[in-house]
């Protein structure tokens, strides 16, 4: 055999080799592969997905903090102040004097009158009963219009002062003098879509924006006006909205400042469940579903409402934050336990947990009763 043909078959030797090597570690990565696979199908068979039931749905009010009583004041167009009782941020109780005006075209006329009875005087030597008459009408006339020169203004409540002045960026002044009491309470609005699940005294939580502070309050007043109507701009303008005054009384008046913007949030009293409808097991007799109460599965008769081919609506037998089991079988039964591992969330409001064999299903049901 010549040299050429040895190095020839040496060749082909070693791609052979090279060959059955490869084939080998591609047989083992692949049976290594679908071994895991298999190992994390069998793992998934054993997942329980539970579903948790939302909170009660809540409605939000933006609105602000406003002093319960407000009234302005002016004097008349014919009146000047000529006396001022209070100074600005003063507190005043109800009944106190805050200022005086004076009228002075009254004044003018009053003046002349006297003027009239003191000619009049001058010119009576003799007690005419004729002039002495005039002089008493006219008398009478200056005491009437004594009474209407001035004019003092009391205060209506109890509250706080403000004296409004002019200033060259605001202009004139709405108002000489506004009085503000000091309670407070939170002014709003609610559409029509959410005014049906209002009621008088519903609980309130309330959010000052500008210090997170968290209030407590009531619905004080719900408006059967609408004060607004709004194009409503999540139906692409196909429809208008109706939005009602709605005021909200605080539980407590510490901290609250006139102007703040808060957000009130009211829970909708009696709100249905909503569920996954594969979550519901039917016999003859009535519709139930699982619970996941601490470990152990809890069977549970329901009202449904409503349903469609992905959810339902239930009218009763399940409260907010109850877990339920979103795929149940025929064969669980109440009282098994279901141990749940820290596994994260698949979707907002549900969970997968993994039941262990039933013996040791079992033997933690005994454990439990034992406790």
């Amino acid at each position: 055999m010549s040299f050429l043909e040895k190095f020839k078959n040496k060749k082909i030797a070693i791609g052979i080799g090279i060959f059955v090597i490869i084939s080998l570690g591609v047989g083992i990565f692949i049976y290594n592969k679908n071994k895991l696979n298999n190992d994390q199908m069998g793992k998934t068979e054993n997942y329980i997905e539970t579903y948790t039931i939302a909170d009660n749905e809540k409605i939000f009010i933006n609105g602000v903090i406003v002093p319960t009583i407000s009234q302005d004041f002016n004097p008349s167009s014919e009146g000047e102040i000529s006396k001022l009782n209070v100074t600005n941020g003063k507190i005043v109780k109800e009944g106190d004097l805050l200022f005086t005006t004076k009228n002075q075209s009254i004044l003018d006329e009053i003046d002349g009158l006297k003027s009239q009875v003191s000619e009049l005087k001058k010119s009576s030597t003799n007690n005419d009963p004729i002039i002495i008459a005039e002089i008493n009408k006219l008398s009478a006339q200056i005491s009437s219009l004594d009474k209407k020169a001035y004019l003092n203004t009391y205060a209506p409540f109890a509250g706080k002062v403000y004296l409004n002045e002019q200033s060259e960026s605001m202009g004139e002044a709405s108002s000489f003098m506004t009085l503000e009491s000091t309670e407070f309470y939170m002014k709003g609005q609610s559409s029509e879509q959410d005014l049906p699940n209002l009621q008088i005294d519903d609980p309130v939580d309330v959010l000052v924006f500008s210090n997170n502070k968290k209030l407590t309050g009531r619905i004080s007043f719900i408006s059967d006006r609408p004060s607004t109507t709004l194009n409503d701009m999540n139906t692409g303008g196909q429809g208008n909205l109706s939005y009602y005054d709605i005021n909200i009384a605080f539980d407590n008046q510490e901290g609250l400042v006139n102007g703040f913007h808060v957000q009130a949030s009211i829970e909708v009293r009696d709100s249905l469940a909503k569920i996954p409808k594969s979550a519901i097991l039917k016999n003859e007799k009535e519709a139930y579903i699982f619970e996941d109460l601490n470990g152990i599965l809890k069977k549970q008769v329901i009202e449904i409402a409503s349903e469609n081919e992905d959810f339902a609506v239930v009218k009763s037998g399940l409260d907010k934050n109850d877990v339920i089991i979103r795929y149940p079988s025929q064969d669980m039964k109440e009282g098994d336990p279901v141990n749940t591992e820290n596994i994260p969330l698949t979707e907002e409001g549900t969970k997968k947990t993994i039941s262990k064999d039933k013996k040791d299903m079992t033997k933690a049901s005994e454990e439990r009763v034992g406790q």
